[in-house]
């Protein structure tokens, strides 16, 4: 008889994927503060535009370091978790898919509530579609299924070069200068409904980047980490080490040098007026995350299986995701709203940082003292009553 399909018990729980979900908070934290920070009219002008050298130098880095990195680590694990799920009860064939289904369609409210009353760079509800379409190829072969991911994964590189011929939509960019003074007026003054409409207006304005950006890559991603969970990759780190060490050092290589040199590598192969210029740019800045966020995920995994216990506090946290990450947003609305303590544009990236640290510390301890007292967290709690219906 198919059994039925129940929660995973805490003492179940895959202690490197805890850690690694509490680390891609802390990195989805760092960038999103940012976000609060400025607007998405232009999100990288504002800060290049910045007037004192160090703080522009500090956020050159902090950005190429942050941006991109830890949302793949949190994309990967959500594709590595739907295969755990697949593997333990796919078997249950109509019930899984069923249950699965559910859980993607109240991931997509919690994404709409999000959305509405606090920020516009949510994840939630891209999450649930792509979450939708890797379920769809839960059963293509690894073979056909990896190069799919390739293709999503790089999508907007193959976008780009269809727009030398083809008048398309702009998959990058959601810049409205004359957006910008209004924008930083409302958010650090305006009452809750103006900032509400304008939220959606600048969500509204985004949907091209979220469409043909963001979501293709997402959902390669995920593709990616649904294929790591197939061969157990947790798994074979700690059982071969040497082995896992071996490609880490190569990954990690790599990595350092696309991160220093693939700018200077595109710029060396094509003239600024090369038609090809951005899509080329594009796939050598996406190949250079890939190669980086691969090298953090398996560092952990290395770190872990080698005891980690400096790592563990991560775990509270990352048992605690989905609570953590709203929680995140209904603070930094508070720091940078008018309805709260209106500092929306008024802070440097030294101070932002700063601002992101603080406040994941405070949500580990405070993750640590609540799972001493409950299995999940509250969000947690009620995305899987409402999934599981038990």
């Amino acid at each position: 008889m198919k059994g039925s399909i129940t929660p995973i018990k805490s003492t179940d729980r895959i202690l490197s994927l805890d850690i690694l979900r509490g680390i891609a908070l802390l990195g989805i934290a760092l960038v999103n503060v940012l976000g609060f920070n400025a607007s998405f009219f232009n999100f990288g002008g504002f800060y290049n535009n910045l007037t004192d050298p160090f703080q522009l130098n500090f956020y050159q880095i902090y950005i190429s370091l942050t941006a991109d990195k830890f949302i793949f680590l949190y994309s990967f694990l959500f594709g590595y978790g739907f295969a755990l799920l697949y593997q333990k009860y796919g078997s249950n064939g109509k019930k899984f898919t069923q249950f699965y289904l559910r859980r993607l369609f109240y991931l997509a409210l919690f994404g709409i509530f999000h959305i509405l009353f606090l920020w516009a760079g949510d994840i939630l509800f891209l999450y649930a579609v792509a979450g939708i379409i890797l379920f769809s190829l839960r059963r293509v072969n690894s073979k056909l299924l990896a190069p799919i991911g390739f293709f999503l994964y790089f999508f907007i590189s193959f976008w780009l070069i269809l727009a030398i011929w083809i008048p398309l939509p702009d998959g990058l960019s959601s810049t409205c200068t004359t957006c910008l003074e209004n924008a930083r007026q409302v958010y650090s003054n305006s009452n809750y409904l103006e900032i509400l409409k304008l939220r959606l207006y600048e969500y509204y304005s985004f949907r091209y980047i979220n469409l043909l950006y963001y979501l293709p890559k997402v959902m390669g991603i995920f593709i990616f980490g649904y294929l790591a969970s197939r061969n157990k990759l947790h798994e074979k780190v700690s059982q071969n080490r040497l082995k896992g060490l071996i490609v880490l050092a190569a990954v990690s290589c790599l990595a350092a040098v696309l991160y220093f040199f693939y700018e200077t590598m595109v710029f060396n192969l094509l003239s600024k007026n090369s038609p090809f210029l951005n899509a080329t740019y594009m796939g050598a800045y996406e190949l250079m995350n890939l190669f980086l966020a691969s090298s953090y995920i398996l560092i952990i995994f290395h770190f872990v299986s080698f005891g980690g216990a400096l790592l563990a506090p991560f775990a509270y946290a990352g048992r605690m995701s989905l609570t953590n990450y709203i929680m995140q947003s209904i603070l930094f609305s508070i720091i940078f709203y008018g309805w709260g303590f209106g500092q929306f544009g008024s802070q440097k990236p030294y101070d932002l940082m700063g601002y992101a640290l603080g406040i994941v510390i405070i949500q580990m301890i405070l993750s640590y003292f609540w799972l001493k007292y409950h299995k999940q967290g509250p969000l947690e709690w009620m995305w899987r009553k409402l999934a599981y219906r038990h």
